[in-house]
């Protein structure tokens, strides 16, 4: 194998709304949502070593390496190499952390897809797809690749394809725990079940997490509620990233403007289809 690095994507996504509906006997939650991926997004490097060792490396500061998800993917697939040569791993971030982009979940799908190539694993999509949920409900949607609808955890994907268009992204700076958010009375955990087949209006479905977030960070909620296209803010995942779409880039350029100095943004595409090719 060539000692230079081995560069593959690892894209973002949004929730296009996130329904709860219900607990399980595990302890998780049923959940409805609609994932589209978005054009921001990491690269992971992979520099072959002189031994089987796998190093974890980044441009920003990353959890220790027994917490973190690419070295979690990297030991779950291990067992499966028939090659199973030590890597420098070297995560560039550009999605940003705590996000509601999936930014870690997407790594670890990357990580399997990269490693089941070059470690010569041979392991089917079903097979890879059942170590990914073990990692992360989000993970499998970045195995899927394709823009999905997705029920259970998020791990039942059904492929469904939305309006490929503009998404102005925006990070207030906070950070909003997932566990305080599923505990916050307001949290709406019984959400009807709606039919995957149907043509669903947007307009008319919401984040459940979004009433916690206004609630728990309400200087948040209201700065962002001075933008032109306020009424049509989204929320991703838990939080914390906020999200407009529309087909028209100077509009979301107007909004852009408006955000104060201290609020990251990003002006990206969606994307229906997202491959991890080298």
């Amino acid at each position: 194998m060539a000692t230079q690095s081995l560069i593959y994507p690892s894209f973002a996504k949004i929730n296009l709304f996130l329904h709860i509906t219900g607990k399980r006997h595990d302890g998780y939650h049923d959940l409805q949502t609609w994932f589209q991926f978005i054009d921001l997004k990491d690269y992971l490097h992979f520099t072959p070593r002189q031994d089987n060792e796998i190093s974890i490396l980044s441009n920003i500061k990353i959890t220790e390496l027994y917490n973190n998800l690419v070295y979690k993917a990297s030991n779950a697939l291990k067992a499966f190499a028939q090659n199973p040569i030590g890597f420098d791993i070297f995560i560039e971030k550009n999605i940003p952390l705590g996000a509601g982009l999936g930014g870690g979940s997407s790594n670890a799908a990357t990580t399997l897809i990269a490693l089941n190539t070059l470690w010569q694993c041979n392991l089917s999509n079903e097979m890879l797809h059942a170590i990914g949920v073990k990692l992360g409900a989000d993970v499998p949607i970045f195995l899927f690749q394709k823009a999905a609808w997705a029920e259970g955890i998020g791990e039942l994907l059904t492929e469904k394809p939305y309006i490929e268009q503009y998404a102005l992204i925006i990070k207030p700076n906070f950070h909003a725990s997932t566990a305080k958010l599923f505990n916050h009375p307001s949290l709406n955990k019984h959400k009807p079940l709606l039919d995957k087949n149907a043509e669903i209006d947007l307009s008319q479905q919401e984040n459940v997490f979004l009433i916690a977030i206004s609630n728990l960070y309400p200087d948040v909620c209201q700065e962002l509620n001075k933008l032109p296209d306020a009424n049509q803010l989204k929320l991703t995942g838990t939080g914390a990233c906020f999200y407009l779409l529309n087909p028209d880039l100077d509009r979301l350029l107007q909004n852009k403007k408006n955000l104060k100095k201290d609020i990251d943004s990003w002006i990206v595409k969606t994307l229906n289809f997202a491959p991890v090719e080298r």
